[in-house]
């Protein structure tokens, strides 16, 4: 079934599919949440507050037209959202417990996030020009390999390529750079 029907049946209340959706996009939003630099513990409770949230106020939400790039900002803004409560609780060092997460580390974890964006913008430099295209018209624009393919006149099944062989060329980049600050560091 397609993402979006799952989505709009979720928002009707069908259980299943908001089972489908959860086991669809959890691997990738826990993915998500490390990158940035989050812990473990902190990325599993904001997809579940995230999920309970979703499954609390479905039917309330307007036409989300990607529903992976929906739950992608929806959980960084859950993770933004418990760091700014938990940053108000450990400013005071007296009340500080070494289990929660200090202001150093919310500063390192944003850092952390800028390295990545830093990384991923050297990562795009190296791909072709119309590797560049491809990529921002389906991961920014989300349109589909055939309005991709109708916008650059070329057959559906190139842009599939070229999105694909751009995203391997910025893993094998930012592979390597993790493998050289893992030998250097």
């Amino acid at each position: 079934m397609i993402e979006i029907d799952l989505w709009n049946l979720l928002q009707e209340g069908d259980e299943e599919a908001f089972a489908q959706v959860y086991q669809q996009h959890v691997d990738a939003l826990y993915s998500y949440g490390l990158n940035l630099g989050y812990s473990p513990d902190d990325v599993q409770d904001s997809i579940h507050d995230l999920f309970v949230n979703i499954y609390n106020k479905r039917g309330r939400y307007t036409a989300v037209k990607n529903v992976k790039v929906y739950l992608f900002i929806a959980l960084k803004n859950t993770l933004l959202n418990r760091s700014s409560k938990m940053a108000t609780v450990t400013l005071n060092p007296e009340e500080h417990d070494s289990g929660e997460a200090s202001v150093e580390d919310f500063w390192i974890a944003s850092e952390s996030e800028g390295n990545s964006r830093e990384m991923l913008k050297q990562g795009i430099a190296q791909l072709s020009r119309r590797q560049k295209q491809v990529l921002y018209f389906r991961y920014y624009k989300t349109m589909s390999f055939k309005e991709i393919a109708e916008h650059l006149h070329i057959n559906p099944q190139s842009a599939k390529n070229l999105a694909q062989s751009a995203v391997k060329k910025l893993r094998a980049f930012l592979m390597m750079i993790l493998i050289l600050a893992f030998l250097i560091g």
